[in-house]
Parts: structure tokens; sequence; C-alpha cells
């Protein structure tokens, strides 16, 4: 048994190898198609973060976190309105961000009390997805998520983790109903905040923000747990990653809390190889990313310090949540 386990994580590191191997010869990608553009200011105070773009109305969601309120505007920042009543969490955050499943065709929602939310925006019905791990433990408060092909949750719960307390995880939500189950595939994090999956799930990324920097593992035995995880980028700038997505290539959008900064990151040798930097001296606090808009090629930004949002075209196209098969 030790031997075959040896022989699997040597094959396991031969592969990192040439992973590492075949970036050197990465060829250099277009980005952007478009200049940056600013939607809106959302009127009222505290953060806002999401952001998540509904095709069937064509409208952009996001969640106004202190507030407690998951409000929706139009790309083009004509039409402005809460739509869904979170309650307010005593001046603390409370939703954080959110995503549209294309295949349910509902928001899920990450809030750092009640735990992964699913919300019809057309009905306006709301229920819990996941508020337990184990069915009795509390967990430390999501904060973002991603889902693999099979529908799988992945989501990271850092609320309370720090760089003196590295208590934060990464959970996996597998099945649904009674035969529900959720995993832990990652602990003693300093803060998780962003969690992507790359196109061929091989990978998964963390943006560890307490420590600056973004963590890459191999995610094996068809998404059950993690193997070698390693500092796959770090930022030169005070404050972290914060949400990030990816597109169809495998490119990482970040969003970085601190540098008002999209850094766009290709995914072989984790090098930026573009910059998407609001244009506003106070507007540091980028919250979240989300691709929208018809063709799936717009960014979507949430900025905190100016409770703005901006957008962007790109040449490619973004990952879909859950991808498509």
């Amino acid at each position: 048994m030790h031997t075959s386990k040896r022989t699997a994580i040597t094959a396991t590191a031969l592969a990192f190898l040439m992973v590492i191997a075949l970036a050197q010869t990465v060829p250099a990608q277009n980005i952007l198609n478009g200049k940056l553009e600013k939607v809106e200011v959302i009127p009222g105070t505290g953060m806002i973060d999401g952001p998540a773009y509904v095709p069937d109305d064509g409208m952009l969601y996001f969640v106004e976190m202190e507030a407690g309120w998951v409000s929706r505007i139009s790309p083009d920042g004509k039409n402005y309105e809460k739509i869904y009543d979170l309650g307010k969490m005593g001046g603390k955050v409370g939703a954080k961000s959110m995503r549209w499943d294309h295949v349910a065709k509902r928001l899920l929602v990450c809030h750092r009390t009640y735990g992964i939310l699913s919300l019809d925006p057309k009905t306006r019905e709301c229920v819990t997805l996941i508020d337990t791990y184990q069915e009795k433990d509390r967990f430390n408060g999501p904060d973002d998520l991603v889902q693999d092909r099979e529908g799988n949750i992945y989501f990271s719960d850092p609320w309370g983790s720090s760089m003196s307390n590295p208590s934060g995880g990464i959970y996996r939500k597998v099945g649904s109903g009674l035969g529900q189950k959720v995993i832990k595939l990652m602990d003693n994090l300093a803060f998780p905040d962003g969690i992507l999956i790359s196109p061929d799930e091989n990978f998964i990324y963390i943006g560890e923000l307490s420590t600056n920097r973004i963590i890459r593992a191999f995610l094996i035995d068809g998404g059950r747990d993690t193997l070698f995880p390693h500092t796959f980028a770090t930022f030169d700038v005070a404050g972290g990653p914060d949400g990030m997505v990816m597109d169809v290539k495998g490119n990482l959008y970040v969003a970085h809390w601190g540098a008002g900064t999209v850094y766009v990151i290709e995914p072989k040798k984790g090098q930026v190889i573009e910059k998407i930097v609001i244009p506003d001296p106070d507007g540091q606090f980028t919250t979240n990313v989300g691709f929208g808009g018809p063709d799936n090629r717009t960014l979507f930004i949430t900025e905190s310090a100016k409770r703005t949002i901006w957008k962007v075209k790109l040449v490619n196209p973004g990952m879909t949540i859950p991808p498509e098969k």
C-alpha cells in the first residue's frame, strides 16, 4: 500500500513538472476588446459585491453586503432596484458573493451567517442549500463559490481566519436532499476568498487574502481531494485577492482588494498578462468580478469604496457556472 501511494504521488509530481515545462511556451494573449466603462454608482452606503449576470432578463445582480439586499441593475446603468431582503446584520457583512447557476436558473448566494442560498430571481423564492458541516457544525462564514461540470459546489469559508489564526477552509458539496454530503477539502488557510476550478478540472485555485497570494492545488479523485497545494501567484501591493472568475482559456481574473485592479493571470506560470485598473485613486476596493452580456464576453467589476460597478469587453468568453459539458 505504501509503495502504491508513493508511485501515485511521484506520477502526479512528474505531471506537475510537465505543466511547468509546457508553461514556458505559452504565447501572449489578447485580453481586452474595449475600454473600461462605468455602469453606475449605487446609491446608499456599505460595500457591494457579486456580481452575477442573469441572461434570462439581461440584468446584473449584486449584493449590498451590510444593507442585506440582493439588488440588480441593467448593464447600461439606467434601471436599478433592490429585489430581495436578506436582512441587516447589525452593521456586519451578510451576503458576500453571488453566481448564476445557468442549469438550475437560480442565483447561488454566499452568506456569512446563513450559508449557501439559492434564489430564484423571478419568483424571489430563497432556500438554504448548505448551512452546516456534517449536519452539526456551523461554518466560519462562506465567502465565494464555484461549480464543477456535475454541479457540485465548492466554496470558501474564511470569516474570522487570518495569518495568526489560519482557521479558514474549502468545502465541497455533492448531491442534494437527503443524499447531500459536504466534505472539507482544505483547511489551515488565512482568509481563503475567491475560488476557481480549471477548465479541465485538474486544478483548484484559492485566493488567500491575508497572505496576498493565490494557491493552486491538484484536484484529484473526482474532486474529492486535493494534492500539493503551492503558491501560484503573489502580489506586491497592499491588500489581497478577493473574488475571481475564469475565462474559457483558463485565464484568472482576480479582483484585488486594496489595489483597485483586476489582475489577469495566465493559468500555467501564474504570470500577470493584463491589468484592468479602476480610473479613480479612491476606488481601491475591487471586491469581485463576473462575466455576462449576451455573448458572455463582458467583465463586470464591483468596487466598494465608491459603490461603483464597472464593465469592459473581453476577447474570450467566461466560463459558465457550472461549465458547459
